[in-house]
């Protein structure tokens, strides 16, 4: 996946238009122009320009032909997590310290569950509150536990909570619920991943789900207007992301796991999230101000999936490079996907979910197990997280693992042999699997360096279309570290990757006063300052700390049915295996 997600970028093309920028203070600057910024996440031009060339989003289309419209370079890796914090600091992932929705635990064989108490730097949202706006922020992945903001802040997908973000996990809460009483909640559980058989269903949802986020946010426009204008809004839909990973083969004809029995309703169902999606724009921009500046981005792109799922631990084990524990049994890796999966699999979904909340100590603990169980720490020279959505390999070094085989001296001899590897790696047909494998300081800079893969992996495109990094399954022989999925798996699921994969390049459509394009592909982490100056507001750069973060959250970790919570949501959207 992500073809071009690593390489270097020159400073953004999209700038704000001369204007005065006052001192920021507590009181509200006279001269703050409204904002109104509408997140796709994963939304793609390769959807959107054949639809407004067809007449089908008419307000996109509007939007463009009004104002700019230009592809958007994300973060690398190009995921949800780093590149929406990016977005809001301004900063790059070495400097905000967000890499992906899980983080290794320095010293130890063991993952955390990221959120915004790990994200330094101030957000666009605090800047704007500091000047004495009034913010409205819904939705937005990585915002969870909230900032204290003057508006109100919903978080996204990664609240805690079993059902949505309800209003504990707000910073408002009596205002939210004000208006969940006039609209129902933000969102509504999440679609369970399930087979082709549920197709009809997860369509319904997601195009229901659309409709109540438009509506919430519409009532909450009108229900913070009665006490004093809005000066900043943000809404993210994940439902453009959602419907391109499991519906991307029945868009595509030409998809290496498309489907040609699939129905007409199948075939049109990104088409028809997207139209929905244009509707909601179009009717945000009405209720927020016509005459505001409205900007309409993605954090990524989206593209389809190569029939082909590796298994990177597998090929570090056949390059001499990791080496499992002998044993007689099934390894522990195995024991703790195949409870999840059994648990998953025959009951009831609520059920499943409140029996793992109950019984394991966390779900980090679950997703550890499954990761790294069943290593010879002591023989083993790297290893990877099998993170599909930030791949990449450790080195396990003396000193810094808690069972660390490479000493010190040898870390970047072992290192460059890693990448050799990783880049002679092949396809049955002889293709790479590996793009790129890059040193991370060659890669990031800043205070979070450390707490990325010594080696980072950008993953080939095979023939246009995505590679899926799925975990290896050691209990089933001894297998391959390439595996071409049988016509019974295409659709995708555990194990199989997900049949649309991420693009670097994301969207970006403006309009109003206060833009100007001078070059044709800006970047994601130069948006928020640049919109604060559109908005008459000085940025002040913010490089963050590492020593904790910069932006008055107070720390706050998971509890373990958080934990839970979290899992089951980003399993539910096929982010964990």
């Amino acid at each position: 996946m992500l073809r071009g997600s690593f390489e270097a970028d020159s400073r953004s093309s999209l700038r704000p238009r001369p204007m005065t920028s006052p001192e920021i203070s507590a009181s509200k600057s006279a001269k703050m122009s409204p904002l109104l910024v509408i997140g796709l996440d994963g939304a793609t031009f390769d959807v959107i320009r054949p639809m407004v060339e067809a007449g089908k989003l008419p307000n996109l289309a509007r939007f463009m032909d009004e104002g700019i419209a230009a592809p958007l370079r994300s973060t690398a890796p190009p995921v949800t997590f780093p590149a929406w914090s990016s977005f809001m600091t301004g900063l790059e992932p070495g400097r905000h310290g967000m890499f992906d929705f899980t983080q290794k635990i320095s010293g130890a064989y063991r993952i955390a569950f990221a959120n915004a108490a790990d994200r330094s730097g101030r957000s666009i949202f605090a800047r704007v509150s500091e000047a004495g706006g009034r913010v409205l922020v819904l939705g937005v992945p990585a915002t969870f536990p909230p900032e204290e903001l003057n508006g109100l802040l919903v978080p996204g997908f990664d609240a805690p909570v079993s059902t949505g973000s309800d209003a504990d996990a707000t910073n408002d809460p009596s205002l939210y619920k004000r208006i969940e009483a006039i609209a129902g909640p933000w969102m509504r559980p999440a679609m369970k991943e399930g087979s082709d058989t549920s197709l009809d269903r997860t369509r319904g949802h997601l195009l229901d789900r659309v409709d109540r986020k438009l509506a919430f946010s519409v009532a909450a426009i009108e229900a913070m207007r009665e006490e004093a204008d809005l000066d900043f809004m943000m809404v993210v839909f994940s439902e453009s992301d959602t419907v391109g990973h499991h519906f991307w083969r029945h868009h595509d004809p030409d998809s290496p796991r498309h489907d040609p029995t699939a129905d007409a309703t199948a075939r049109a169902t990104i088409e028809d999230v997207y139209s929905r999606l244009d509707h909601a724009c179009g009717e945000l921009r009405r209720a927020f101000g016509e005459e505001s500046l409205c900007v309409v981005m993605s954090d990524h792109g989206m593209g389809g999936a190569s029939r082909h799922v590796v298994h990177l631990n597998r090929y570090l084990s056949e390059a001499g490079l990791l080496t499992r524990i002998s044993e007689g049994g099934p390894s522990v890796d195995a024991l703790a996907r195949g409870l999840r999966d059994l648990a998953l699999k025959i009951l009831p979904s609520g059920l499943a979910q409140f029996i793992f909340r109950r019984a394991r100590a966390a779900a980090a603990r679950l997703e550890s197990g499954a990761r790294f169980g069943g290593f010879d720490w002591n023989q083993t020279l790297a290893f990877s997280e099998e993170a599909n959505t930030n791949p990449g390999v450790w080195i396990n070094l003396r000193g810094r693992e808690a069972k660390g085989a490479v000493a010190p001296e040898d870390y970047e001899r072992v290192r460059d042999r890693v990448i050799e590897a990783l880049l002679a790696w092949r396809l049955p047909d002889g293709e790479p699997v590996v793009a790129r494998a890059i040193r991370r300081e060659d890669l990031y800079h800043g205070p979070f360096v450390s707490r990325a893969p010594d080696i980072m992996i950008e993953l080939a495109l095979h023939h246009g279309y995505g590679l899926s990094l799925v975990a290896s399954r050691w209990e089933e022989g001894g297998g391959s570290s390439v595996t071409r999925l049988e016509d019974d798996e295409l659709a995708g699921g555990r194990g199989l990757g997900m049949n649309g994969t991420h693009r670097a390049d994301g969207i970006l459509v403006g309009t109003g006063a206060g833009l100007s394009l001078d070059e044709p592909h800006p970047r994601l982490v130069d948006m928020a300052p640049t919109l604060l100056g559109a908005m008459g507001l000085d940025w002040e750069t913010s490089e963050g700390s590492a020593d904790g973060i910069s932006h008055g959250l107070t720390e706050r970790r998971y509890s373990a049915e958080e934990e839970a919570a979290v899992a089951d949501r980003l399993r539910a959207l096929g982010y964990l295996d």
